[in-house]
């Protein structure tokens, strides 16, 4: 059994803006029953979408089990206004627009609530994380009522600090985690979240004649030896490719990413099962 417990059912794993363009009007229910079926052709049971603003995962919600997956979504991203996350999700200026925007997420029928808490890597300059992160008050404060109404969170977070804040702040899972360092995996033994570390959005674009290599090796490197630090503390580590970002095919990229762990000597099962525990309706 296969899980992929990041993905993007809107993506094609092409283009960014070619893929969310193509649902802008309405969503396009054909392309949405193509990934579907591509994933249960590879075996993939269970999928936890990132969400996005179009319709998209919400409508991969709702037919999912034709294709024999057992399938999650936040509906959107939440993300503050300004911040990283305008490309799939709903923006918030104050707490009161963000309890809206979770009140509205839960009458949408969302399996739980996703956040975004930095911006990604800055593949085209030095590797960076690039955008704003949220501050810790803020953080506890979002994560904190997302919990009060019964949903677990999935936070987006690259860079070191940033994810020792989003760890102490309660996060339920951790996607990404770039930069990864001891001290913070330190933090996330102790509160039991799991990391999701997509390796493979890094790791399949080695070669491809897109970013210098140089750079992408020394990231891939870095988060491997991340993620073996993880495992040897006991880290709940999930498999989650990211499927539909560059690079990253539906239903095959779970499988790379399984790879990649397996050959770190890491078992996802664990991290797996928690996910599928904790991230539905309670």
């Amino acid at each position: 059994m296969i899980f992929e417990c990041h993905g993007h059912i809107i993506l094609d794993g092409l283009s960014y803006s070619g893929s969310v363009s193509r649902h802008e009007a309405a969503v396009d229910e054909a392309f949405v029953r193509k990934n579907l079926k591509i994933n249960a052709d590879h075996g993939v049971v269970f999928y936890r979408d990132g969400g996005d603003k179009h319709g998209v995962s919400e409508y991969a919600r709702k037919i999912a089990i034709e294709y024999g997956i057992d399938y999650r979504s936040p509906i959107y991203i939440i993300h503050k206004k300004g911040y990283y996350g305008n490309l799939f999700g709903r923006s918030y200026d104050d707490l009161f627009e963000y309890r809206q925007l979770v009140d509205l997420a839960k009458q949408l029928g969302a399996d739980f609530i996703k956040l975004t808490a930095s911006g990604m890597l800055d593949f085209s300059g030095d590797g960076s994380v690039i955008g704003q992160p949220l501050s810790s008050e803020i953080l506890r404060e979002i994560i904190g009522i997302a919990h009060g109404e019964g949903f677990a969170v999935m936070v987006h977070v690259n860079g070191t600090d940033n994810i020792k804040r989003t760890a102490e702040a309660g996060a339920d899972s951790l996607e990404h985690g770039f930069f990864m360092d001891d001290d913070a995996l330190s933090i996330i033994s102790q509160t039991g979240a799991v990391w999701v570390p997509t390796i493979a959005t890094v790791g399949n674009q080695i070669g491809k004649g897109i970013y210098d290599d140089e750079l992408l090796t020394k990231i891939f490197d870095n988060h491997k030896a991340a993620l073996k630090s993880a495992a040897a503390i006991g880290v709940p580590i999930a498999c989650g490719s990211d499927a539909g970002a560059s690079c990253v095919s539906q239903g095959l990229g779970a499988h790379n990413e399984l790879a990649i762990l397996e050959s770190l000597g890491i078992n996802p099962t664990r991290g797996n099962k928690i996910i599928e525990e904790i991230f539905r309706r309670r």
